[in-house]
C-alpha cells in the first residue's frame, strides 16, 4: 500500500488527543495514592483545650470576629496563662474546623511564619526547626520558631491534626517568606530525609482540621527554660477527646440554613 501522508497527519490529532486524555487521568489519580496518611484502624481524635491548670490562671482574649472569619473556624481559643507567682507566661491558640471540603485549606494556611511576619515580628535563626511532644502518649510534631520584635523574644510551637491525625509532613510552607531562600535550602539538606518523607507520605490539605500554637517570652537567651516551660505545659493544656463525637456534635447543633 502506497504512503499516504493525508492519513497520517489525519490521525495524529488524534494521537494528541489520547495522550493529553492519559496525562489527564494520571493527574487526576494521583491524589489517591499521594494523600495516604493513617488507614480506617488509626486512632482518630481531636486535642481539647483546658484552661483550669495548677499553678496557672487563665486570661480569655477574644479573637476578633474579622480574623476569625478568614480563618473561617468553627471553634477557636485565644488566650494567656500567668503563673500564680506572676514570673511566667504562656500564650496558646486552638482553632477547629468541623466542615468536610476536601478542597479548602482554611487553619492551615496561617502559620506564624506568615502572620507573625506580617505583623513586625522577625523570624530568627533556630535550630531545630521542628520537633515531637506527646499528649496522652499520642506524639505530634511541631514546628519550633524565635520570634522577635523591638527587645522581645518569643518561643513558639505550632502544629496542626487534619481529619483527626496528625499531619505526617511539617507545616513550614511559609517558611521564610520574605527572605532570601536559605532556609529553604536547609530544609531541603535535613539529613533526617524530613522533606521527602513528607511528599512521599502526604496527606490531604482539606477536611476537617485543629491548627495550635503555644508560645512562651524568652528571657534574655535562655532557651532550654522556655522549651522545657512549652514542653512540661503541653499535655497539661491539652487532652485527647474522640474525634466523631465532638464533630457529631457539632453537627447536632449546627443551624440549619
Amino acid at each position: 500500500m502506497p504512503f499516504d501522508p493525508t492519513h497520517s497527519e489525519l490521525k495524529r490529532p488524534v494521537l494528541y488527543c489520547l495522550v493529553f486524555a492519559i496525562a489527564v487521568g494520571v493527574l487526576w489519580a494521583f491524589p489517591v495514592f499521594w494523600y495516604r496518611g493513617a488507614g480506617k484502624e488509626a486512632h482518630l481524635f481531636w486535642l481539647a483545650e483546658q484552661t483550669k491548670v495548677p499553678g496557672w490562671v487563665f486570661k480569655d482574649i477574644p479573637v476578633a470576629k474579622s480574623a476569625e472569619a478568614l480563618l473561617v473556624a468553627d471553634h477557636t481559643l485565644n488566650g494567656e496563662f500567668t503563673s500564680e507567682d506572676g514570673f511566667r507566661m504562656v500564650r496558646v491558640f486552638s482553632a477547629k474546623h468541623y466542615g468536610g471540603n476536601e478542597k479548602a485549606v482554611y487553619l492551615l494556611v496561617h502559620p506564624p511564619d506568615l502572620c507573625w511576619v506580617m505583623a513586625g515580628w522577625k523570624n530568627e535563626s533556630l535550630e531545630p526547626m521542628y520537633l515531637d511532644c506527646s499528649v496522652e502518649g499520642t506524639t505530634i510534631r511541631y514546628e519550633r520558631r524565635l520570634f522577635a520584635i523591638g527587645e522581645r523574644k518569643e518561643l513558639v510551637y505550632f502544629g496542626a491534626l487534619v481529619d483527626g491525625k496528625p499531619l505526617s509532613y511539617r507545616l513550614n510552607q511559609f517558611l521564610n517568606w520574605k527572605g532570601s531562600g536559605s532556609d529553604w535550602w536547609r530544609v531541603a539538606q535535613d539529613r533526617s530525609g524530613k522533606m521527602w518523607d513528607s511528599f512521599v507520605h502526604r496527606t490531604a490539605f482539606g477536611g476537617p482540621q485543629q491548627f495550635l500554637r503555644i508560645s512562651t517570652p524568652v528571657v534574655g537567651d535562655d532557651l532550654a527554660e522556655a522549651d522545657e516551660r512549652l514542653r512540661s505545659f503541653l499535655p497539661q493544656w491539652l487532652v485527647v477527646v474522640d474525634y466523631q463525637k465532638e464533630r457529631e456534635a457539632w453537627l447536632r447543633a449546627k443551624p440549619a440554613r
